[in-house]
């Protein structure tokens, strides 16, 4: 007889408890921009205190301080050359980077320019320190704002990353490895190497509005592409490259041959944005910038075809680092092997048009460094071309399934971003003053002869500052009789000397390696020369006229030798060629008045007067102007 099974107790009565569902892993994605922003700043952070290293900072913030401190000028800045600094006019014209200035302006208006100068000018002469002209300027705002730069290009990184398909933990890591990598050192911790990141901000601004209208058809996505390719023209002409790319992509990348067929009115869009670029950039240089220098173009290429190496080598071995690189056989060696092992990365990408895009996206957008004469091959240039091998080393198959669990790809990682920070945490004091920045540029590189060239002029700058502060405290003794003003103005007097030795040092040894280095001859001609040896220094300013017949100090200096030598008829025809080089030069207008006054020759010093008051006021209009 079969039994009943006994029904459990409250079987109908009592509800069974849900069980409880697994709390979720915490998500912990949503935590990697915030990784990326603080690991980076506090990688950079010690650059914020560094000071200017007189590479065309000086010349652009502190020299341009009446242009760059009033925001009336913000459309002049689109309306004139780069270089274009209202205290040293001239009719030549070089790069159009309307976008860096503006960004000056605003660092301007947060702090200022020149911090702690006005507090040393009002100190009492016994109270100056004998090296009160290194007194700390203001940079820190623009040194900032760099690092801030640099941390928006990587999270924009990250986030196309991302919209590309990456997973989360490789879109951080390669990210971190972008912000990381020394060859970036250069475009973060140099002041004007900004130029780089504001671009790479816009390029990638302008790709993420194309994917985003692409797939979603959104026009503020459009808008946002529109805009953000406009703005990267302006700030470097490096931009016109995006037109092939945003092809390139659409039909590599999405595999959408015809997508502008459909959409022409984007291509339309595109070209009228760029003729009214060229159109205001041409008029701004006055057609003045010429790619290739004077040589044709090709030549220029062609003889700068070996800089690839320095490039593409400081892409996987960042070991051969300079502020001024040049090639030699360890650059060439490291190039060959980075080479190698870019390829064998990008072989593991099966969709090889993804590679071909981004081999391109390399290529092109160091195309323009490679058509500029008589530069070294400074490493900021490096920095918009490798987001695209990011891009393309995020596809590669090995990353497929990538975790912050992977094991040995972790590790490899962890060991590669190691690597980067130490090398990267060395290279950033290299930058934090001018004597720091400028001996760099003496180490391992064929530009040495002007980095000593330029250490030369920084110590002879330094003697002439410390002599007026001595002839400063000459005065003040004479007035006052005290003897610790006496003292202290000797004190100068000596530290004059020892920087007026040093400068002749750095002069010869440039001199002695490349006898053509440009300004070598002149300036150590003219440390002879305040050492008492004028003829001797005449030989020297004659040897830069004849290497560099463009460069006007030595012409200066022949004009000045024969006027103190009591032959003003000589020195005529260097002032007369000065203003044939700068019209804007009233030194030498001032010095052909006094000469034809001298000699009776009114019809010829009124005609120079009228010329050079005429210019005069053309320059005080326009300084009024910018500095209203």
């Amino acid at each position: 007889m079969a039994t009943k099974k006994a029904a459990p107790k409250n079987s109908k009565n009592t509800p069974v408890k849900p069980k409880k569902a697994a709390p979720k892993a915490a998500n912990i994605s949503r935590w990697f921009p915030f990784i990326l922003i603080l690991a980076t700043f506090l990688l950079y952070s010690r650059s914020i205190n560094s000071q200017y290293v007189q590479m065309d900072d000086t010349d652009l913030i502190l020299e341009n301080e009446p242009f760059i401190s009033n925001y009336h000028n913000l459309g002049q800045a689109f309306k004139q050359s780069c270089f274009e600094i209202p205290a040293h006019l001239t009719d030549s014209r070089s790069y159009y980077r309307p976008l860096l200035i503006l960004s000056f302006m605003v660092d301007a208006h947060i702090f200022g320019t020149r911090g702690m100068d006005e507090e040393f000018q009002n100190k009492d002469f016994l109270m100056i320190d004998e090296h009160f002209y290194e007194a700390a300027r203001s940079s820190i705002t623009f040194h900032f704002m760099n690092i801030l730069y640099h941390i928006l290009v990587t999270l924009l990184l990250y986030y196309l990353l991302l919209k590309l398909a990456a997973p989360p933990p490789l879109a951080l890591v390669l990210g971190l490895l972008f912000a990381f990598h020394p060859v970036n050192v250069h475009a973060v911790a140099w002041v004007p190497g900004r130029n780089d990141p504001i671009l790479a901000v816009f390029t990638l601004l302008s790709f993420h509005g194309l994917i985003n209208y692409y797939r979603h058809g959104k026009t503020k996505d459009l808008v946002l592409h529109i805009v953000s390719y406009t703005l990267a023209l302006f700030s470097k002409e490096s931009g016109v490259i995006l037109l092939p790319l945003y092809f390139l992509f659409l039909w590599l990348w999405e595999k959408d041959l015809w997508y502008y067929k459909r959409k022409f009115f984007i291509p339309i869009i595109y070209i009228a944005i760029t003729v009214c670029w060229y159109i205001i950039r041409r008029h701004a240089l006055n057609g003045n910038e010429e790619f290739g220098g004077k040589n044709p173009v090709f030549t220029t290429l062609f003889h700068n075809l070996p800089y690839l190496f320095l490039y593409i080598g400081k892409i996987l071995l960042p070991f051969n680092l300079n502020v001024m690189p040049g090639v030699n056989t360890e650059a060439i060696i490291l190039g060959i092997a980075s080479f190698i092992g870019l390829g064998c990365i990008l072989y593991f990408i099966k969709d090889k048009q993804k590679v071909i895009f981004c081999v391109i996206w390399y290529f092109l957008f160091l195309l323009p460094t490679l058509i500029v004469p008589e530069l070294p091959a400074y490493e900021h240039r490096d920095y918009l071309p490798l987001i695209g091998l990011v891009l393309g080393i995020s596809q590669a198959s090995f990353f497929t399934n990538f975790s912050l669990k992977s094991g040995t790809a972790m590790y490899a990682v962890v060991v590669i971003g190691v690597v980067f920070i130490v090398i990267t945490s060395i290279r950033i004091p290299v930058f934090a003053n001018c004597f720091d920045f400028w001996q760099d540029a003496t180490e391992n590189t064929s530009f040495a002869p002007s980095a000593y060239v330029n250490i030369g002029q920084l110590h002879q700058e330094m003697h002439d500052k410390e002599m007026e502060a001595c002839n400063q405290g000459m005065n003040a003794y004479n007035q006052e009789h005290n003897p610790n003003i006496l003292q202290r103005a000797n004190q100068f007097k000596t530290h004059a000397a020892q920087e007026l030795e040093l400068a002749g040092e750095f002069n010869k040894k440039a001199i002695d390696m490349d006898s053509t280095t440009l300004l070598g001859n002149n300036n150590y001609g003219a440390y002879l020369y305040l050492e008492g040896h004028q003829d001797e220094a005449v030989k020297y300013f004659q040897r830069e006229i004849k290497f560099n017949p463009h460069s006007s100090d030595p012409v200066k200096n022949m004009g000045i030798y024969f006027k103190e030598k009591g032959q003003s008829a000589k020195s005529v025809p260097y002032w007369e060629k000065l203003i044939q080089m700068n019209r804007y030069n009233f030194d030498a207008y001032n010095e052909l008045i006094g000469y034809y006054r001298q000699t009776g020759d009114f019809q010829k010093a009124l005609a120079y007067k009228q010329t050079g008051d005429s210019l005069y006021q053309i320059s005080k209009q326009k300084y009024d102007k910018i500095a209203r």
